[in-house]
């Protein structure tokens, strides 16, 4: 009779822990702009007065902040310092640089567009492009001048690229 209670009592502890883990997995990791570290806040104040519609996330390393500027939605990302590290927003196709549309027509004519966003960042500005060959779906990042970003697990090699002087 024992072993039976003590199976029982276990069981519902488990149910329990694996209930409670499963609210916190769900809640959303938002935060009211008053909770936002002040430094984070005043960086984001600075660098986008006009900003409306705000929403603030923390990730694990600092924060994320959803804003619409002139109806335009963007999302930043600043570390717990309050350093601005980027920001993107979807643009249209014919905005992308005309390097860059030069870039895709010659190596990637079998690629369909679907989507494009523009991201600036401390290092500059550089653009990503969602595309489509059949079923399979790409990202490609772009340098203004049209030059194609190392994959990130390239760049694991330690090359330097400084491609953003738009030669």
């Amino acid at each position: 009779m024992k072993s039976i209670r003590l199976l029982f009592v276990m069981s519902m502890l488990i149910l329990a822990i694996s209930c409670s883990e499963k609210e916190i997995e769900e809640t959303p990791e938002t935060a009211d702009t008053t909770s936002v570290m002040e430094n984070v806040k005043a960086a984001f104040d600075e660098k986008y007065p006009n900003a409306t519609d705000v929403e603030w996330k923390q990730e694990e390393e600092g924060w994320e902040v959803e804003f619409k500027v002139d109806g335009v939605e963007y999302e930043a990302e600043y570390n717990m310092e309050g350093d601005w590290l980027k920001t993107e927003h979807e643009i249209s196709e014919s905005e992308l640089p005309e390097m860059i549309r030069n870039t895709l027509d010659g190596e990637y004519t079998a690629y369909a567009i679907m989507g494009v966003e523009k991201y600036d960042s401390k290092e500059g500005p550089y653009y990503e492009v969602k595309l489509r060959k059949g079923g399979d779906i790409e990202e490609a990042k772009f340098y203004p001048n049209g030059k194609l970003i190392m994959p990130e697990e390239d760049a694991k090699t330690g090359e330097k690229h400084s491609e953003m002087d738009g030669d």
